[in-house]
């Protein structure tokens, strides 16, 4: 099997076996109890949101269930502090669908919201954001890295020049896509929140993290018991909380090396591809080093997608959590036609890939356009 849709999720690390067998003899209990082996439990959990704070210098941290539990908490609890019943918000046309959707629903609710559209070079402006500040806008969602495209978003100068225009205002950028792949220093920057999930750096699913900075308005978006400091209230995933932290540390063993041997995965693919008939490259010039975007003009992403995964190469047509609506939002958003949409593949790589199944990948995908290219039902 060659497994390229990392995007949507990565195969967990090795490294996490052990754990699992370390957490069902030894860290069961219940972190909230008061007997000695769960606050051992508890300070477990405390280290791993540390280590997994340390990487971004986030100064507060509270798990969820996911990335998009997190979104949704922040975009609809991270803001009351502003009062008024109608409010302005903005985002990017292209962002994931946790966010989008939350976006969307606001709207219908009667507050006002800008879908920024990145345009042709697929990346946000920090000016094109700047221009639609104004003072009533609570809150700002752009996402560090696009999941379909792999565009990076300077999010530290578009939270700088929000912050100029309007200081009350609060930014957030989903990055999910970026943790851990792209450098990011969050002490220092403008940016009040920021997501990260488990299962995108060889993790589990079921487990996802909330940064914020310190004193900005965080509610509880589920109610309970009150763990997580009130925060998300709901007995921890221990196992999934560790696995997070120990892929985490995984990760960072030879991280340069990592990013760079990804990088060069991607550049080998585009190059070998370009040559293919009808090529078009979807992502960015500097795109996240682990996602190329492109599609192949008379031949159906999803009739590629099928044709390869019978030579066992495994590839998306998009956002996994759009896949069974598919929707061409994210193209839409960049300028891309509809027709050339419907032929748009993503090849993500991690750093397990090799150069070897790149290139058999390559000639595999050269081959069936070769052989069915052009055979599109209308």
């Amino acid at each position: 099997m060659i497994y390229l849709d990392n995007a949507a999720t990565t195969k967990p690390a090795s490294c996490l076996n052990e754990l699992f067998s370390h957490y069902c003899t030894h860290t069961w209990q219940n972190p909230s109890a008061l007997y000695l082996p769960a606050i051992r439990v508890e300070q477990k959990i405390n280290a791993a949101r540390e280590l997994l704070k340390k990487i971004i210098h986030a100064p507060e941290a509270i798990f969820t269930s996911c990335g998009t539990e997190a979104s949704n908490t922040i975009i609809f609890n991270g803001w009351q502090k502003h009062g008024a019943s109608k409010m302005h918000f903005i985002t990017s046309a292209y962002e994931h669908p946790c966010v989008y959707e939350c976006f969307r629903l606001l709207e219908q609710q009667g507050h006002r919201v800008d879908f920024i559209k990145p345009g042709k070079s697929g990346i946000i402006s920090p000016q094109s954001v700047a221009e639609l500040v104004c003072d009533n806008t609570a809150l700002v969602s752009i996402m560090h890295v696009n999941n379909e495209t792999g565009a990076i978003n300077d999010i530290c100068a578009i939270a700088n020049a929000v912050k100029e225009k309007n200081p009350q205002t609060l930014f957030y950028s989903d990055g999910v896509q970026a943790y851990l792949r792209i450098p990011f220093d969050m002490m220092s920057s403008k940016i009040d929140y920021y997501t990260a999930s488990a299962h995108k750096i060889h993790g589990l699913k079921g487990t996802g993290i909330l940064f914020f900075k310190k004193n900005v308005p965080l509610k509880a978006f589920l109610l309970g018991g009150g763990q997580e400091k009130t925060l998300r209230s709901g007995t921890e995933n221990t196992f999934g909380i560790l696995c997070f932290a120990e892929a985490a540390k995984d990760f960072l063993s030879n991280h340069e090396q990592k990013i760079a041997h990804m990088a060069a995965l991607k550049k080998r693919l585009y190059e070998l591809l370009k040559k293919a008939n009808g090529a078009v490259c979807i992502s960015p010039a500097n795109a996240a080093p682990h996602i190329l975007n492109m599609a192949f003009e008379g031949m159906r992403g999803e009739v590629l997608l099928h044709l390869l995964e019978k030579d066992g190469i495994y590839i998306a047509t998009g956002s996994a959590c759009s896949s069974k609506k598919r929707s061409f939002r994210v193209h839409e958003s960049i300028g891309l036609s509809p027709v050339l949409s419907e032929c748009a593949v993503r090849f993500s790589v991690c750093p397990d890939n090799t150069i070897e199944e790149i290139e058999y990948t390559a000639e595999k995908t050269i081959s069936a356009l070769q052989k069915f290219q052009g055979f599109i039902r209308r």
